[in-house]
């Protein structure tokens, strides 16, 4: 694996990267957001319906030295994917990383450093984009043209599981997040845009006999990425079309005094794609058509930007972290990037 520096910047000295110009044509389907926030010292930690949460309104955070991703800390390329077209969706199931090529209509693991095709739909017919493992064998799926599906890793069943909102198709799936509930909020930006704001965000009980849907939220200048709160009450959207990560209350929260509203903007590049959140409840953004993760704390303070070493694209889609890693695909160049951190997981995230 080639090691290459990074850019990483502590989270006292914040500094933003520059743009990177040039790269290949972004596709026109990408967004991602998660977030949380960190309440004064005895607030109450819950998880359930009517809990009081940490995770919000909170004032800035005054942060030691210590790092997210040091600054001597390199980026390794951890997998090539060949003849790529975008790569999105990756999760870890018992230390393997699992993703998606929403072009190709693949569903790809990395095996000895290599990503194998698992999952083909010859008629491209499907296409997967965000995945999260819902039990040890089973992935639920955003398919932008057939809808929210499933697959088995086991028997490479590939299913619809709902392919409309009560008789309307849905305009085009981009990602989701669970609630740790049985529970998944999921992104239908279609060709939603600034000046055409009609994307949604919808709520699915998919541990139900039959699975129960809701539309939870619409107005959204495409809804790209999506994650939560680690107290569930909370849910970071990626605005793809305003350069945005938007805050929305979830389901489980009650107390009337927060509203949606903008958390962060990010500067330079198109928009936030995939996201995610740690268990500190920062927000991790991968800031497509700039070449960098953008990292802000609950509130929206910034606390890092991470870019990817020289020569790499700028096309960031996707992101996690996993056993002391933040991995990145970059679909530009087809490359699943890893950098070593500090940050440990949002269980839910």
């Amino acid at each position: 694996m080639g090691i290459m520096q990074t850019h990483g910047i502590d989270r006292r000295n914040f500094l933003k990267g520059s743009v990177v110009a040039g790269g290949t044509m972004a596709l026109g389907l990408m967004a991602g957001c998660s977030s949380q926030a960190q309440g004064s010292e005895g607030s109450e930690k819950g998880s359930g319906e009517g809990s009081a949460s940490e995770f919000a309104q909170a004032g800035p955070k005054t942060f030691a030295d210590d790092y997210i991703v040091s600054p001597t800390a390199a980026w390794e390329k951890y997998a090539t994917v060949e003849n790529s077209g975008l790569i999105e969706g990756m999760n870890f199931k018992n230390d393997t990383l699992w993703f998606i090529d929403v072009a190709m209509s693949n569903i790809l693991k990395v095996e000895d450093g290599k990503a194998v095709v698992v999952y083909h739909d010859d008629a491209k017919k499907a296409m997967p984009n965000g995945a999260k493992f819902i039990d040890d064998t089973t992935m639920l799926i955003t398919d932008r043209s057939q809808g929210l599906c499933t697959f088995d890793i086991e028997t490479l069943e590939y299913k619809v599981l709902l392919g409309d909102f009560k008789g309307t198709p849905f305009l085009g799936l981009n990602d989701l997040v669970l609630d740790g509930q049985g529970g998944a909020y999921f992104t239908d930006p279609g060709q939603s845009d600034y000046l055409d704001k009609n994307g949604n965000v919808y709520y699915v009980r998919y541990d139900a006999a039959e699975p129960e849907i809701e539309l939870y939220k619409t107005g959204f200048a495409y809804p790209n990425g999506i994650t939560i709160s680690p107290d569930a009450n909370f849910l970071y959207v990626a605005e793809f079309n305003t350069n945005s990560i938007l805050c929305v209350p979830s389901k489980t929260y009650v107390d009337a005094k927060d509203t949606p509203y903008v958390a962060a903007r990010l500067t330079g590049g198109h928009g936030p794609d995939g996201l995610l959140t740690d268990a500190d409840g920062n927000i991790y953004a991968a800031h497509l058509k700039a070449g960098e993760v953008v990292v802000v704390d609950p509130d929206g303070w910034d606390i890092t930007t991470v870019r990817l070493p020289e020569g790499a694209g700028i096309f960031v889609s996707n992101l996690t972290i996993h056993d002391g890693y933040l991995y990145a695909c970059e679909f530009g160049q087809g490359i699943i990037w890893r950098i070593p951190t500090s940050a440990k997981q949002n269980a839910l995230g």
